[in-house]
């Protein structure tokens, strides 16, 4: 069994049981919320609140604590004539009330510039959310990953591992959701460490033909070069009847080394 496999089980062990005493919330704190008592809302507040809940169901929300199985297809073209086509399986798990694990798992197939194709997985993230702080509309979490070289061909991943933290905010009114993540990697090639910001903005009104449509950026900053990329994102997604999610969306490069000359992605969601 090779050195990465053996890293890969390592880690999917230590992650999934480390967080076993986390299955089970206390009975206390829950026969306590239920005995506080209860304000009488308006009915523009019920409405809200009723807007609110509905919208969960489209899982924007970076700060939600629930199940999901995920998969994004992107397609990419480089400026240098390389196309490259992947999919992201993700599989998150809600362990407890307040905490999430989750795998992501990309398959990707690169057509370099010279014709030759690479097929293959690319690196494997292993990721824990921890709802931290509610207050109102005001959300946080926190949450790390470790990110594997599990890459089976160069052009497919970083060929370094990493890990990274993260905080998670969100506010939620209605349709409307705000949000950002702000994350630090550290890898093990200087040149993948970075500090980011990712503002999201969401407008969900669970239409007949439209559910949400979310605008999003992007801001990395490389710390060991000292360059900057800042990127914007559009995303528009159908919630179906059977609660299944479909998405589609681009990328737009605002500033900074980018090398994408045209992206695709096409979404599907499932929570549970």
């Amino acid at each position: 069994m090779n050195h990465t496999l053996k890293l890969l089980i390592a880690s999917c062990v230590l992650l999934f049981s480390s967080l076993g005493a986390n299955a089970q919330e206390s009975e206390q704190q829950s026969s306590e919320s239920q005995t506080r008592p209860t304000k009488e809302l308006t009915a523009k507040e019920l409405d809200l609140e009723a807007k609110q809940k509905a919208a969960e169901a489209t899982g924007l929300d970076p700060t939600q604590v629930v199940g999901r199985v995920e998969f994004n297809y992107s397609y990419i073209e480089k400026k240098n004539g390389t196309e490259r086509q992947s999919g992201i399986l993700a599989l998150d798990k809600d362990t407890s009330k307040k905490t999430v694990i989750g795998m992501e798992i990309p398959i990707a197939t690169a057509k370099l510039a010279n014709g030759e194709e690479q097929n293959g997985i690319g690196d494997v993230k292993l990721q824990i959310r921890h709802l931290a702080f509610v207050k109102g509309k005001f959300v946080t979490s926190f949450g790390s990953s470790i990110t594997l070289d599990t890459a089976s061909e160069d052009q497919l991943g970083d060929n370094a591992n990493a890990i990274g933290v993260g905080m998670f905010n969100a506010w939620k009114h209605g349709e409307w959701l705000v949000a950002n993540i702000t994350s630090v990697k550290v890898s093990e090639d200087e040149n993948y460490d970075s500090v980011s910001l990712s503002p999201i903005v969401a407008y969900q009104p669970m239409g007949e033909y439209l559910s949400y449509v979310r605008l999003a950026g992007s801001y990395v900053l490389r710390t060991d070069s000292g360059d900057s990329i800042t990127n914007a994102y559009v995303n528009l997604g159908k919630v179906m009847p059977n609660k299944d999610v479909y998405s589609f969306g681009t990328k737009f490069n605002i500033s900074g080394p980018d090398d994408d000359d045209f992206v695709l992605f096409l979404g599907y969601r499932r929570l549970f």
